[in-house]
């Protein structure tokens, strides 16, 4: 026999151990089937082309093993790699956020960056803070959307392409086993002084409307994709032991957005909506911005989304050269 059959019972035998821990016969059968379809399928495509190029067809036996090789191979650089990968961003190189301290020397800003699913040790901690800093008459900003009328939220809805409500966060923490935000956590902490400083779903979309009269854009509604659902019947459809390994996957995914400036820009400016995101994301930077500008209150906790921090930080050094980072401290949401 040779040693790279040797290589291939070994790695096929592997898989199909680890198949069977995950799925049981039911996941083998699918394993060895789906292998068996692709090496009839790439035999007869070797055949039709080696009739097309008139040269001699490699016999059925010894094709099938080296493809079967070719597989292994390929099976275990991806399986490496992506293991690699995984294990790294959700052990070594775990995200961390940001509580950025700002001053213009007159006015002192903690601006705590925020997800909207994390784990429930990340808000206990931002919990905690906020508590010590109120003790000494600190004032909370917090970032949250405000309701609006029935008809706004449909458009909303339909102009992301999702159907947003307050039980998508919660179905989205079951793919990561993380919590999600809930602001009354942070509220009514040692004194009242807590201000949303946001626009509301009605403003939203008054801003979106202007965006696309000035662009020439006829707004398009599509019906929104109902992601309460999906995400639903995919953790339905999941035994533990394979929602345990997609739960560490997607952390991992977490992990590489937060930990990576490019890759939040990436996915900040491929988003599909340029018009409704430059509201999401801008025009609430300048609410913000204003709300720290004109506030008598001189030491500000701010909780807000981690991508509005450099433009916010940037429109008040245009109001005030003064302003600076005089301080970075970071927590590690998914500790």
């Amino acid at each position: 026999m040779r040693k790279k059959d040797i290589f291939s019972i070994i790695i096929v035998w592997l898989f199909v151990i680890i198949t069977f821990y995950l799925n049981s016969i039911i996941g083998v059968i699918s394993f060895l089937n789906s292998i068996w379809i692709y090496t009839i399928i790439f035999y007869s495509s070797h055949i039709i082309w080696r009739s097309i190029i008139k040269k001699e067809i490699i016999d059925s036996f010894l094709y099938i093993k080296d493809f079967i090789f070719r597989i292994s191979i390929f099976l275990l650089i991806i399986t490496s790699f992506f293991s690699i990968v995984t294990y790294s961003l959700n052990e070594v190189y775990k995200a961390k956020m940001p509580e950025y301290t700002i001053s213009n020397w007159d006015k002192i800003v903690k601006f705590q960056a925020m997800v909207h699913i994390w784990s429930k040790n990340f808000y206990d901690k931002i919990e905690n803070n906020i508590r010590e800093f109120k003790k000494e008459w600190w004032v909370l900003f917090f970032e949250w959307v405000k309701p609006g009328s029935e008809e706004n939220m449909k458009k909303f809805n339909q102009a992301i392409w999702v159907e947003f409500d307050e039980e998508l966060y919660k179905n989205f923490s079951k793919l990561y086993w993380v919590t999600f935000q809930d602001n009354e956590q942070f509220l009514w902490i040692e004194n009242e002084l807590d201000f949303n400083v946001d626009l509301s779903i009605d403003e939203i979309m008054s801003l979106y409307k202007e965006k696309n009269i000035v662009n020439n854009k006829v707004k398009t509604y599509s019906p929104p994709i109902d992601a309460n659902k999906e995400i639903i019947k995919t953790v339905s459809n999941l035994n533990e032991k394979e929602l345990k390994i997609l739960v560490y996957i997607n952390k991992a995914i977490l992990n590489m957005i937060i930990w990576s400036d490019s890759m939040q820009w990436f996915l900040s400016n491929t988003f599909s909506n340029k018009e409704l995101f430059e509201v999401i994301l801008h025009e609430r930077n300048k609410i913000l911005v204003k709300e720290i500008n004109e506030s008598e209150y001189k030491k500000i906790y701010v909780t807000y989304w981690l991508l509005h921090f450099k433009w916010v930080l940037q429109e008040l050094q245009k109001l005030d050269p003064n302003w600076k980072i005089i301080e970075t401290k970071y927590l590690y949401p998914l500790d």
